[in-house]
């Protein structure tokens, strides 16, 4: 993390002032700008101003219309297209400790300031890789009870009439014939020799499964194992990688013109197909990568520092998503 060193001479005792200022904003800043995944589901900055939920509307038809001629009479029935599906928050936190003994051992201005970029930057990494990790993060299926991100496993599941709950998301079920725009696309691996079966043929079906003119994927996100298989298979223009990739200085594979890249915290088996049109994290409009003041512990000489985030992945058209799993 680049931090330019102000003039003003550095305290500890005015941390909370300006000086930090500096280091929360190039936290927020910085945090998603080398990860394609999280920079695509926050640019548009989508937020929310509180509640005990967060409500989605989700479509589940299109408007009604015909073909007519003269006199004609028409219909002016409505259809009801819109329903509300409904997300408990998650609630994120990540902190920055300045124990005295580290206190005492950097009283200079150089020092403190030294020790302070390096904190953020372990928080910056600690933050992304919670909010990606496989359990409580993007790659997991949340709990209905709330505080994990209800990821990728519930909003993009591996079969929407089961998981993660009994075919239920956002409270809303996903099983009978009236419930398919609920659903996202899925293809099954273990049907197909696993990861030895997939083709960029295979790739090209799912594509086209969640493909609706120019509605389509914008992100595609699995393991480096799938990831090194494609890259077997792909020719030498694919490999040369997407460019929005390359300009946050990640490799990736060129599908249909988006960046296939790989994600450490990636489940297991899975590729994610991912429209981020209809998929983004939306956050609480007062904590949004919120850098709080040092407080003084209670018990320790220590002073902390809470980065807190408050939010929810939510999906308002999970028909334009999909996901290839039993990938092994």
């Amino acid at each position: 993390m680049a931090f330019t060193q102000p003039s003003k001479t550095i305290t500890w005792d005015n941390l909370n002032s300006s000086t930090m200022d500096l280091f929360d904003k190039k936290l927020k800043d910085t945090l998603f700008n080398r990860h394609v995944l999280l920079k695509k589901l926050m640019e548009k900055n989508n937020t929310y101003p509180g509640g005990i939920y967060l409500s989605e509307p989700l479509t589940v038809e299109e408007g009604d219309g015909s073909f007519y001629r003269g006199f004609q009479n028409l219909n002016p029935t409505d259809k009801e297209q819109f329903t509300t599906a409904q997300f408990l928050p998650a609630n994120l936190q990540v902190n920055i400790s300045v124990s005295y003994t580290e206190d005492l051992q950097n009283r200079g201005p150089a020092q403190i300031f030294d020790l302070m970029a390096a904190k953020f930057e372990v928080a910056k990494q600690t933050m992304r890789k919670k909010m990606t990790t496989s359990v409580a993060g993007l790659f997991g299926a949340g709990a209905a009870t709330g505080k994990a991100i209800m990821g990728f496993q519930a909003a993009i599941a591996d079969d929407p009439t089961a998981n993660p709950t009994a075919g239920a998301y956002g409270g809303i079920t996903r099983v009978g014939s009236t419930q398919v725009p609920w659903r996202n696309f899925f293809l099954d691996g273990g049907s197909e020799s696993n990861l030895a079966g997939l083709t960029m043929v295979r790739l090209q079906t799912l594509w086209g499964d969640i493909t609706d003119q120019d509605i389509q994927p914008d992100v595609i996100v699995t393991t480096q194992a799938i990831y090194n298989k494609i890259y077997g298979i792909a020719d030498a223009i694919q490999r040369n990688g997407n460019e929005l990739a390359k300009k946050m200085g990640m490799t990736s594979i060129d599908f249909n013109g988006v960046p296939l890249i790989v994600d450490k915290n990636c489940t297991a088996g899975r590729l994610y197909m991912i429209n981020t049109s209809f998929l983004n994290l939306k956050s609480h409009v007062d904590d949004n990568m919120k850098a709080h003041p040092f407080v003084i512990g209670t018990g320790q000489l220590v002073k902390v520092k809470y980065i807190t985030w408050t939010g929810q992945l939510v999906c308002s058209n999970p028909r334009y998503q999909g996901v290839y799993f039993a990938l092994t």
